[in-house]
């Protein structure tokens, strides 16, 4: 018999009671890692001892779990959760992408209050790519912006099948068409010359600024000169006006010989994207670098792990999201029933700011009224009915700043422009409200983003009703007549048969109606096949020898060759004892049949990529909408589109939950780098020699071919200089 000590221990005593499965379940569901799971289990019942399982009980239980989530795949699984949210709530959308052999590409997904906030708050739109957040590596994309208390608010998600130019037009239309086409006034990335593209192509009218973090960065690694450093950072944030910086900067490169140096003449030529003194009059709402998205990527760093699933994922940035939306909750709270101190002299202008304004905002407010105090009075004039104020910072006696002011209108302007780029008055304007005796901001200062009041939905001008609202009211009354219908046909057992068949047919109809509006000759499949993606290529040098695989695939192991003779089955080591005479004779039978063999290997892929080429590439991609229909789930629903469009990787389709879709999405015709049709290639062959893009093919000779052998096969060709083309 096995001691009392043991008996946690024994199979017959180990089970995990339904008790204990909720608890974790519970636990697993906020992110609590299994190890602390254990832990505070076992501390809940008095040891590891006084537990009825083991810790790898624990384990086996979490991971057949998980199994049992995308029993059908991780893609179904994460299209089906979001077809569930987007029938829960109808202002959810999801969109994604399939390529060619029905595998997940790209993934969009947003909700109803991230629509809300964008509507709000879309005037200034940051995102940035992050890495290694799921198994499949493939890119996380975070839209996020800055609501009325200066906090990150998110405006959606998305997951990339790679960084081209493509993917990041096909996001950034879905995510207008999702947003009701409103465009940012600016755009806020890192230099990603990717998403630069993109955003020139899809959003022209928007500003596209910089990270000004980044930039410091790439100039510390380019330039060795420490001086420039600091002339650059000048140039990034100081309020110079153009003629000013360019004076600056031309004063500065000459007096350190950088002309000729390529990263400063390149980073110059595109100086409207980062120059404070080109980037003046455009609201920015704080934003200079994409800190806020570094923030958001460090936060998801606690919730995700490399190995989790796309469900996972999803799951967690539910969390994430939630996490962000409850500091929202705190600062209104905050701001409403809390009070500041007034302690600027200013009182009738500081307790004005301070009932208007959030309480963050109010803080950048309350610095520039104090700034009043170090402002000295340079004249006063009088233009027609504008009165134009000039002053002066101590210190600063030559840099003088005018304000014009408008008694009729109550208007005031400063040259300054941090009202045009910031939303606050500045230190002049309220030195102008002191010397003309107001006590309150005129109501042509108050931007409302930055105000308490914000998102009060009862202030807001109320016009047509928008696409979602109409939607949202036809909902409700569909709702409310088929609650009739359900109450009235679940009496009798006639009437049920009755009701049932006649909304069946309903749906039919309505459904086959939806298929002819969208022009699409196949009926709807409630079945969604998506297969999970494959690992994503990210940026960045590949290790050498790593394909593309799936994250369910191993990548199979080269058998180790002898260095010194090229022969697999023994080392260099053990090589001595060999008669190289014999391995020479060898190795030729073995070079002969390798050679014939590699002529037919070459015949037969010429012949499949002449064959791979004739197809046309012009069949439209398989589109598939989900909508939620009076609360009741359709399931995936594959169509055939009549829009042509190129897919990342040769085709595929785009599935809409929610009821929302894009008409067309047109990529860019040519073949290249950034180009949306794939360049057929055909699989190294050796004795082909890849040219270019177009996978045209060329034979080489057989001395080429010989030496390809020797060298890579029987290994004698160490002393034989190396081609990379054979290679």
């Amino acid at each position: 018999m096995a001691p009392a000590a043991f008996c946690n221990l024994l199979p017959s005593h180990r089970k995990m009671s339904d008790g204990d499965k909720a608890q974790v379940n519970s636990m697993k569901q906020f992110g609590i890692p299994t190890s602390k799971i254990m832990a505070y289990m076992a501390g809940q019942s008095g040891g590891y001892s006084m537990l009825r399982f083991t810790k790898r009980d624990l384990y086996n239980y979490v991971h057949n779990q998980r199994r049992a989530r995308i029993l059908d795949g991780d893609a179904a699984a994460t299209i089906s959760y979001l077809e569930g949210k987007a029938n829960a709530d109808l202002m959810s959308v999801a969109r994604y992408t399939t390529t060619a052999d029905n595998r997940l590409g790209n993934l969009f997904w947003v909700d109803g209050i991230m629509k809300s906030d964008y509507e709000l708050f879309g005037d200034v739109l940051a995102f940035n790519a992050t890495y290694r957040g799921n198994k499949y590596k493939k890119p996380l994309v975070v839209f996020s912006g800055i609501n009325h208390h200066r906090q990150t608010c998110i405006f959606g998600f998305a997951l990339l099948q790679d960084e081209e130019v493509r993917t990041y037009k096909w996001v950034l239309l879905n995510l207008l068409d999702v947003m009701g086409q409103r465009r940012p006034n600016l755009v806020v990335t890192d230099g990603d010359k990717a998403m630069r593209a993109a955003i020139a192509e899809v959003m022209p009218s928007a500003k596209h600024r910089l990270c000004a973090w980044h930039l410091e960065k790439n100039c510390f690694q380019r330039v060795k000169e420490a001086e420039f450093r600091k002339v650059f950072k000048k140039a990034i944030y100081a309020n110079f006006d153009v003629d000013e910086f360019e004076r600056y900067w031309r004063t500065s490169i000459e007096s350190l010989s950088l002309g000729q140096n390529t990263w400063v003449q390149s980073t110059y030529d595109i100086k409207e994207s980062w120059a404070t003194a080109y980037l003046r009059g455009t609201f920015c709402a704080g934003y200079r670098t994409t800190s806020r998205c570094e923030g958001i990527n460090s936060f998801i760093k606690a919730f995700l792990k490399s190995t989790d699933s796309i469900l996972e994922l999803v799951h967690s940035l539910d969390r994430v999201v939630k996490d962000y939306r409850n500091n929202e909750v705190t600062a209104q709270f905050y701001s409403t029933y809390y009070t500041p101190v007034l302690s600027t002299g200013l009182d009738a202008i500081e307790l004005s700011a301070s009932k208007l304004y959030t309480r963050a905002v109010f803080r950048e407010v309350k610095k520039q009224i104090k700034g009043v105090a170090t402002l000295l009075f340079q004249g006063r004039e009088s233009i027609n009915t504008t009165i134009v104020y000039s002053f002066s910072k101590m210190g600063r006696p030559d840099r003088v700043f005018k304000v014009l002011y408008d008694p009729n209108d109550r208007k005031i302007e400063c040259e300054c422009k941090m009202w045009d780029s910031d939303g606050i008055p500045c230190s002049h304007i309220f030195c102008v409200m002191k010397y003309e005796g107001m006590e309150e901001i005129p109501e042509t200062l108050v931007l409302r983003r930055w105000c308490k009041i914000a998102k009060d939905c009862t202030t807001l001008k109320t016009g047509n009703d928008s696409r979602d609202q109409a939607r949202l009211l036809r909902y409700s009354a569909l709702y409310l007549a088929l609650s009739h219908v359900v109450t009235l046909g679940c009496e009798e057992v006639e009437d049920f048969a009755l009701a049932h068949d006649a909304i069946s047919n309903l749906v039919d109809i309505l459904q086959r109606r939806r298929v002819e509006k969208d022009g699409n000759k196949v009926l709807p499949n409630n079945k969604c096949g998506v297969k999970d993606p494959t690992m994503a290529a990210t940026k960045g040098a590949p290790k050498r020898g790593k394909a593309n695989l799936c994250a369910s695939e191993e990548e199979p192991k080269l058998k180790r060759r002898c260095t010194k003779c090229g022969v697999p089955g023994h080392t260099r080591r053990t090589c001595a004892g060999h008669d190289l005479k014999a391995v020479r004779v060898g190795s030729e039978a073995a070079s002969s049949a390798f050679a014939e063999s590699s002529f037919a290997h070459v015949k037969s892929t010429e012949r499949s990529t002449s064959l791979r080429r004739e197809v046309p590439f012009e069949e439209g991609p398989k589109v598939t909408s989900s909508r939620s229909q009076g609360g009741a789930p359709l399931g995936m629903t594959p169509t055939q589109s009549n829009v042509s469009r190129f897919a990342p990787s040769g085709g595929g389709g785009n599935i809409f939950l929610g009821g929302q879709r894009i008409d067309h999405f047109y990529a860019t015709p040519t073949c290249g780098p950034t180009s949306s049709v794939p360049c057929y290639s055909p699989s190294f062959v050796p004795g082909v020699i890849h040219s270019g893009s177009h996978g045209a093919s060329t034979s080489l000779g057989s001395e080429a071919i010989e030496r390809w052998i020797l060298e890579n096969v029987i290994g004698l060709g160490s002393s034989v200089e190396k081609n990379g083309a054979l290679r």
